[in-house]
């Protein structure tokens, strides 16, 4: 891991250019190649779907097992591990628990004797992205399902890449879950079809889930036409720790973060460079327990960053630039750090707060902004699968009460039809 010191003339500029290494840039190439997969499925439809299946997974679909017809058949009970489903059972408890209080109220203004309404009705149909390969992420299918269905959208779909050892976790999930439309179909294709349908997948509303870079492009390239939950980028952390915190702890914070792939950040602030120096070497001992310590290196290698500064209670500048996705304060200055905090997705607090809860079992949600969008955007919640509408309701009252400055300000724009149809009513009376 890099170290900078925060005290440095240039230590902006340092950080901007680390930063600036791991930005996410689809490549032309993948844009082209997406656009292609994309105008092949609104042509071609189902048949493409097949023929996609065939050249990037490998597997020989028909039409009529595009759809998965019944989950139960992909899972045993009997040979699942009863904690583990347990474990899950729990998750969607405490999700539901924590995104019940999401649920908007409407509301009704009275002014002028005009009545004003906001009605919020949930979103008709969302599609949900379900990453298959090498990514099981059973947990992100819960996280997007339970403000789904809190929010009361009725059609909610999900799509994954075919496999020929479909994942009997998911399988249980979309069971427990009552999900009974999944579509085995993958990449830049599924988001094709959930945009634009085929014969047998019918077009969504909105599209949520996590996905390579393919289905990144893809999302950005068809949105207007449907609305996307938001483009993620690689899995990022920063650890704010003095020197009385645990190493070993902070070090294994660092490592769950950069264990998702080389391009996950994992940054450390501190107050004490001997700290860093040992949060090092914790790392160096842990590595021999995880299976991913490949790519824990690499990550660290190439993304991973300790930042030393006398006081940490400015950390909070630091962290509000880079806007990350998670934020774990473990230091005696926590309460005062947190009072400036501005920019984060998920904010963890306390040496016991490990962000991996936050990821599977405690309640708030996982799908969280990365790559500095927690400046403009929120983590994933039940308004992400609400829209609202406004109302408006006049009476004659309310409409004398108002014409004449409906009129003032259509004359300063020269908008007459505006003015004409408040005139036209008053005309009427006469």
């Amino acid at each position: 891991m890099k170290t900078l010191n925060y005290n440095s003339h240039n230590f902006w500029k340092l950080l901007d250019n680390h930063l600036s290494l791991r930005e996410l840039e689809t490549s032309s190439k993948i844009d082209a190649e997406v656009r292609s997969i994309i105008e092949n499925v609104k042509k071609y439809g189902d048949d493409q779907i097949i023929q996609y299946s065939k050249d990037f997974d490998r597997i020989s679909l028909k039409i009529n097992e595009i759809k998965l017809s019944d989950i139960k058949k992909l899972y045993s009970l009997e040979n699942l591990n009863k904690d583990i489903m347990e474990s899950f059972r729990l998750a969607i408890k405490n999700l539901k628990i924590f995104h019940d209080k999401q649920f908007p109220q409407d509301y009704e203004v009275v002014n002028m004797n005009a009545t004003l309404k906001s009605i919020w009705k949930p979103i008709d149909s969302v599609g949900i992205y379900i990453p298959g390969g090498n990514a099981i992420y059973p947990s992100s299918l819960i996280m997007s399902v339970v403000p789904a269905q809190i929010a009361g959208v009725k059609r909610i779909v999900c799509v994954t890449p075919p496999s020929n050892n479909f994942n009997p976790y998911i399988a249980f999930l979309l069971d427990e879950l009552g999900i009974n439309e999944v579509y085995q179909v993958g990449g830049a294709q599924a988001i094709a079809a959930l945009t634009f349908g085929t014969n047998t997948i019918k077009p969504v509303n909105k599209i949520f889930g996590p996905g390579n870079a393919y289905v990144a492009a893809a999302k950005k390239q068809v949105f207007g036409k449907v609305g996307i939950d938001l483009v993620a980028g690689p899995s990022e952390i920063i650890v704010v720790a003095d020197e009385t915190s645990n190493a070993e702890w902070v070090a294994s914070d660092l490592m769950a973060q950069a264990e998702h792939d080389e391009d996950a950040q994992s940054i450390l602030i501190t107050n004490s460079k001997k700290f860093g120096e040992q949060v090092l070497e914790k790392i160096n001992n842990l590595l021999k327990l995880v299976i991913k310590k490949d790519i824990i290196n690499l990550s660290l290698k190439k993304n991973g960053l300790i930042i030393v500064m006398d006081d940490l209670l400015l950390s909070y500048k630091v962290i509000n630039k880079i806007g990350p996705e998670h934020l774990h304060l473990q230091s005696k200055q926590n309460e005062d750090i947190l009072k400036n905090i501005k920019n984060a997705g998920g904010i963890f607090l306390g040496n016991y707060s490990a962000e991996a809860f936050g990821d599977y079992i405690v309640g708030t949600n996982h799908v969280l902004p990365t790559s500095g969008a927690s400046k403009f955007s929120s983590g994933l919640g039940v308004l992400d699968f609400m829209k609202k509408s406004s109302l408006v309701h006049m009476n004659e009252s309310s409409f004398n009460n108002l014409s004449e400055h409906v009129k003032n300000i259509a004359d300063v724009e020269n908008l007459d039809a505006h003015k004409l149809s408040v005139t036209v009513r008053q005309t009427k009376k006469n």
